[in-house]
């Protein structure tokens, strides 16, 4: 590993917790971490502090770090929260898109349907496509709060993603969002993207609802279609 103690400690326990390997509110071990990256408890302790700065670590009782877990209402706040600022980079964005922008945009999509069996690399790349998009608004720091908003719902998407196996939520497809982006218009890009993200957000909280994501073979039996969410 590369980097600072801290540095190291802090990217392991992040792709952990996002990729679902630590689960919402399984208790993280410092000692542990620690071993199992070579390095001593203090960096481990400073790692956790920016995650829980971050959202994504919890302090208990006697200052035990969980992993940060989520009601319902809380995740469809933070789906909400990514509706406002990814319809405001995207109506900021389409004026700005070139042809060559769109070829990028196609491309990346191949990419991602190539690799629908790798989720954790779909999901990379899926969010690497949202990101060409909103580069094009000009607006870094809305882009730095978009990911953070992102990165708090990323574990439960990669829950609901491990469960049905299709990465591609029904209803929210790509290739359709990206010929509505093309129109060059910025009121129809933010609605589009609008649904795009709250259809995304149904799946999530039936997941949840269904089963508190407890366990695939709890769950397997139920329809991955998403809910009907009220509009706010």
């Amino acid at each position: 590993m590369s980097g600072t103690a801290q540095q190291n400690a802090y990217a392991y326990l992040k792709e952990q917790i996002l990729s679902g390997a630590l689960a919402a509110s399984v208790q993280i071990r410092p000692e542990q971490v620690a071993k199992a990256i070579g390095v001593s408890r203090m960096p481990v302790r400073e790692a956790l502090l920016q995650l829980h700065l971050e959202g994504l670590v919890t302090f208990g009782a006697n200052r035990r770090p969980f992993v940060t877990a989520r009601s319902p209402n809380e995740i469809i706040e933070l789906f909400e929260i990514r509706v406002a600022l990814e319809c405001l980079a995207v109506a900021r964005a389409v004026p700005n898109l070139t042809d060559s922008n769109f070829e990028a945009l196609e491309a990346q999509l191949k990419r991602m349907d190539r690799v629908t069996r790798d989720r954790p690399l779909w999901l990379e790349l899926h969010a690497r496509f949202h990101e060409m998009i909103y580069a094009a608004a000009n607006m870094p720091r809305l882009l730095d709060e978009i990911r953070r908003a992102q990165a708090a719902i990323q574990p439960f998407l990669m829950m609901y993603i491990d469960l049905y196996h299709i990465p591609e939520m029904p209803g929210v497809e790509h290739a359709s969002l990206l010929q509505i982006l093309r129109k060059r218009d910025p009121a129809l890009a933010a609605t589009a993207l609008a649904d795009h993200i709250r259809s995304a957000a149904s799946g999530v909280i039936y997941f949840i609802l269904s089963g508190r994501h407890s366990g695939g073979a709890a769950l397997s039996h139920l329809d991955p279609t998403p809910l009907n969410m009220e509009k706010r």
